[in-house]
C-alpha cells in the first residue's frame, strides 16, 4: 500500500505589522514596468527622467492627500520609518545641543526602539528626557501626563500612534492640542509606523509637526520606503542629518535649503517609491473609512474569539475594538512565544512575530519582558485578510493552546 503524502497546510500571512503582505497587484505591475521601461534618474532633463520625476511628485501628492498636509513638497522620502524618526529627532535636536542648550524630550513607556534609541544616543550628549508611563492593562497614555511632562525647554514630545505590541491607540489630537498649548517651542511628533494605512490620520486636525511613517506597512508599498511629514515653517528647526547631491543649486557646495532637496541628498528610491505610489492610490480610492470598518471587523472577530480562550492563552491589550488596531499579541502560560509561534506555523500555516517587538519598555509596562517573560507572540492584519482567516487564526491559537498543560 502506497502512503499518501503529508498535506501541507495553508500559508496565512499574519505579520502585517512587519511588513504588509500582500500588495495591490498594481504595485509590483507599475515597479516592472518602471524598471524595464525607464529607469531613469529623476533628476535628469531629458524626457524619461522627466517622466520619473512627474512618478516622484505624484506619489509626494498622494500621502499629501491622505494625511491632509499642506504641501506635497514636505513630504520628505526617507528608507523607512527609522530613519524618518531620527531625521525628526537628530534634527530637532542636535542643533539646540550645539547652542549650548540642554534640550528636553518627552516620550512614553509605549515608544518603538526607533525613538528610544536616538534619545539615549543623545541624553549621552545632554538631551534630558522624561517617558511618560502608560496604562499596565491597556497601554494607554493619559495626555495629562503628557502635560504636566512639558517644561520650558521642552523642544519635542514623541508619541507612537498605534503600538506594535498591544494595538492600542492613542489619543493623538489631544495631545498634538497640549503640545501646542505649550507654545511654539514644542513640536509634536508622531510615530505612525502602525497607524497610516489603517486609521484616518489629519496632521493639521491632530496639530502634528512631524509624521513619520512607513512606506512598507498600512501604505501597501515596498519595503526600502517610508517618509517624515514636515509642517510648512517647521523645517527651519530640522536640520538634515545626511548631504549630498540633490541635483538643484549644484553650483553650491552647501545644502540647498528648498523643499524637499534640503533632506533628500544621493539617488532616489525611484522604483519604489513609484510603488509605494500605488499603494497609496489604492487606498485613496477605497478610502480610509472603509479599510478601518474592514479592520474593525476583523479585530472584533478576534476579540469575540479570544473571549473564549483557555486561561492558560492571553491577550495582550484593550477588548474594546474602536481602541486598537489589528495587531494582537498573546502570551500562553506553558509555552513560549517562540513555541508558540512554531506551532501555528508547523501545524497551521500561519506566520507570526514573537519576541519583543523592539519595544522593550512596552513588554516592561504589561510585564512580559525579561525576566518575568520572554516577549509575546503577535498576529498582524492588513487589508487582504478575512473574516475567515481570523476565525480560522482564532481555532489555530485555541488548539495549540489546548494541546499543552500550563506549567
Amino acid at each position: 500500500m502506497t502512503s499518501q503524502p503529508q498535506q501541507t497546510p495553508r500559508r496565512l500571512y499574519l505579520d502585517n505589522a512587519a511588513t504588509s503582505f500582500p500588495k495591490p497587484p498594481a504595485v509590483a505591475g507599475v515597479m516592472a514596468r518602471f524598471a524595464s521601461g525607464n529607469g531613469a534618474s529623476p533628476r535628469g532633463r531629458f524626457a524619461e527622467a522627466r517622466e520619473a520625476a512627474a512618478l516622484v511628485h505624484r506619489c509626494r501628492e498622494r500621502i499629501n492627500a491622505l494625511i491632509g498636509g499642506e504641501s506635497p513638497d514636505h513630504i520628505v522620502f526617507t528608507l523607512n520609518t527609522t530613519d524618518a524618526l531620527n531625521l525628526a529627532i537628530h534634527g530637532v535636536l542636535r542643533p539646540l545641543l550645539r547652542a549650548g542648550r540642554r534640550p528636553h524630550v518627552v516620550t512614553t513607556w509605549f515608544d518603538h526602539n526607533s525613538v528610544l534609541r536616538p534619545c539615549n544616543a543623545l541624553a549621552a550628549d545632554g538631551v534630558e528626557q522624561t517617558r511618560v508611563e502608560c496604562d499596565p492593562a491597556t497601554g494607554l497614555v493619559d495626555p495629562e501626563d503628557v502635560r504636566r511632562a512639558i517644561r520650558p525647554e521642552t523642544a519635542l514630545v514623541a508619541v507612537n500612534h498605534a503600538s506594535n505590541v498591544t494595538g492600542v491607540v492613542q489619543d493623538v489630537a489631544a495631545i498634538g492640542r497640549i503640545c501646542r498649548e505649550a507654545g511654539d517651542h514644542v513640536l509634536f511628533l508622531v510615530d505612525a509606523a502602525q497607524s497610516l494605512g489603517h486609521l484616518p490620520v489629519d496632521v493639521r486636525a491632530m496639530n502634528i509637526d512631524l509624521l513619520a511613517f512607513p512606506g512598507h506597512k498600512g501604505l501597501l508599498g515596498p519595503t526600502g520606503t517610508g517618509g517624515l511629514y514636515i509642517r510648512p515653517g517647521v523645517e527651519s528647526r530640522v536640520e538634515p542629518i545626511r548631504q549630498g547631491g540633490t541635483g538643484t543649486r549644484s553650483e553650491h557646495d552647501v545644502q540647498p535649503s528648498m523643499m524637499p532637496d534640503r533632506y533628500e541628498s544621493g539617488s532616489h528610491n525611484t522604483v519604489g517609491i513609484i510603488g509605494l505610489s500605488e499603494g497609496v492610490a489604492w487606498l485613496l480610492e477605497r478610502g480610509i473609512d472603509a479599510i478601518r470598518a474592514h479592520e474593525r471587523e476583523l479585530i472584533a472577530e478576534f476579540l469575540d474569539a479570544a473571549a473564549e480562550f483557555p486561561e492558560s492563552l492571553r491577550l495582550l491589550g484593550p477588548t474594546d475594538p474602536d481602541a486598537r488596531v489589528g495587531v494582537f499579541s498573546f502570551v500562553h502560560d506553558g509555552l513560549s512565544p517562540i513555541e508558540l509561534a512554531d506551532g501555528l506555523e508547523r501545524g497551521y500555516g500561519i506566520l507570526t512575530r514573537a519576541g519583543l517587538h523592539c519595544a522593550p519598555l512596552a513588554h516592561r509596562t504589561i510585564g512580559t519582558a525579561p525576566p518575568e517573560g520572554a516577549g509575546a507572540v503577535r498576529l498582524s492584519v492588513g487589508p487582504f485578510v478575512t473574516v475567515e482567516d481570523i476565525r480560522y487564526a482564532a481555532r489555530a491559537l485555541r488548539e495549540v493552546a489546548a494541546a499543552v498543560r500550563p506549567a
